[in-house]
């Protein structure tokens, strides 16, 4: 008589496999989430800065600056203006805070630097 089938043991084996497999598939689909949701975070406060040298840029007579440093730019400003139309602050996935503001000032290159909040509200 011929046994058909899987014993016990091997049922057993087979699905431990399974899982370890699946635990290293999720640990690593991990790892990369959090990867795609740093990128997407610096993307958007890039875009912020970006957004407030232009606006700098091209309105220096409607911002007062002085000594290589401008008054701070707030977020409500750039959204009025269009150069801001998110609504979601993509590093706290929570309503943009309009009254944030970002600065803008000149290093001794005379190249514009313009910072979000400082950078320091954001774990990057």
């Amino acid at each position: 008589m011929k046994n058909k089938g899987f014993t016990l043991i091997e049922i057993i084996v087979v699905i431990g496999i399974m899982g370890v497999i699946a635990s290293i598939i999720t640990i690593s689909l991990t790892g990369t989430l959090n990867s795609t949701k740093k990128d997407e975070c610096d993307n958007f406060v890039k875009e912020i800065e970006e957004a407030a040298c232009a606006y700098a840029s091209l309105n220096n007579k409607k911002i007062t600056c002085d000594n290589n440093k401008c008054e701070d730019i707030p977020l409500s400003l750039l959204v009025e203006e269009g150069l801001i139309i998110s609504e979601t602050d993509k590093c706290t996935q929570k309503n943009l805070d309009l009254e944030a503001t970002v600065s803008v000032e000149w290093n001794s290159k005379g190249d514009k630097i313009c910072t979000y909040n400082g950078d320091k509200d954001y774990e990057r």
